[in-house]
Order: structure tokens, then C-alpha cells, then sequence
């Protein structure tokens, strides 16, 4: 009878965790960024080398959910740490001084909370091209760019 009595106390704390625990928000990222001279038609992102290259922004948009929020965004670069931020813009500077020309990884992670939805992560990847500097006397490129991405997300 005390079996009985056990089974029927934890009863209603087994049908509890029985919800959609992989049920995630989709949404849209806007990105924006500064510091590239070009985004090809490819999505890479072009930037001279010396020339700061920054994002200045990210939100969500178009999410599937009235209440959605951004945790933070971590970023890396070709793999390596390079700062973290929990203040809403999530913005961060890049130093392209001493970078290989070439191709790079740039990847931001961000936690992802919606009500009534399990905690996720949202990753958004960009290639970013490092080319020649810019000439001696040439202005820096002043070209703000607003790049909207639908990021993968995956359940944290």
C-alpha cells in the first residue's frame, strides 16, 4: 500500500516533464556591421586589412513568438575566442592589422530565450575575405550594411 501511495505522489512529476522539451522559436537575425568595402552576392564579406571591421548590432526579427529575447552574443574567429558580450547591442570591434589575407571564419553564438519554449542557441556564420590595404591617403570605408540571416539553432 505505501508502494501504492510512492507511486501515486510521483505520478503527477512524470506527466509534468512529458512537454516538447525540443520545441524552439524561429526567427531572424539582422546583423549590422561596418568597416567592409563590399558583401558579394555570395555573402562574403570583404574587408581591407588594417581596416576595423565591426559589428555594431543584433537583434531578432520576423521571430515566431511574441516574446523573444537575445542572451548574449561570443564570438569567434577561425575558431579562436574572442569576446563575449551581454549588453544589448551585442556589438564588437575587429582588428584586421596583422590578419592573413585570405578567407576566415567568423562565427557569433548566442543563447536564445522565448516563453514557453526551451532554452536554444543561435549560430550565425559569416566568411569574411581579408584583402589588400587600402592605399596610403584613402578614406576608410564608411559603408554600414544591415544583413538579415536565418542562423541555426539547436537546442542548449
Amino acid at each position: 500500500m505505501k508502494r501504492l501511495l510512492y507511486l501515486l505522489f510521483a505520478l503527477p512529476l512524470f506527466l509534468a516533464s512529458c512537454s516538447d522539451d525540443d520545441d524552439l522559436p524561429s526567427f531572424q537575425l539582422q546583423v549590422d556591421m561596418k568597416g567592409q568595402t563590399e558583401i558579394t552576392d555570395k555573402g562574403v564579406i570583404v574587408v581591407p586589412q588594417g581596416t576595423p571591421f565591426t559589428i555594431e548590432s543584433i537583434q531578432a526579427v520576423n521571430p515566431s513568438v511574441k516574446d523573444l529575447t537575445i542572451g548574449g552574443a561570443t564570438y569567434y574567429w577561425d575558431y579562436v575566442f574572442q569576446g563575449s558580450t551581454l549588453v544589448a547591442p551585442f556589438g564588437m570591434k575587429f582588428n584586421t592589422e596583422n590578419l592573413p589575407l585570405g578567407s576566415h571564419l567568423l562565427q557569433i553564438y548566442m543563447p536564445i530565450f522565448a516563453v514557453n519554449y526551451s532554452p536554444a542557441e543561435a549560430v550565425a556564420s559569416y566568411t569574411i575575405r581579408i584583402v589588400e590595404p587600402l592605399e596610403e591617403g584613402a578614406p576608410e570605408p564608411d559603408t554600414p550594411a544591415s544583413q538579415t540571416v536565418t542562423p541555426s539553432i539547436g537546442s542548449k
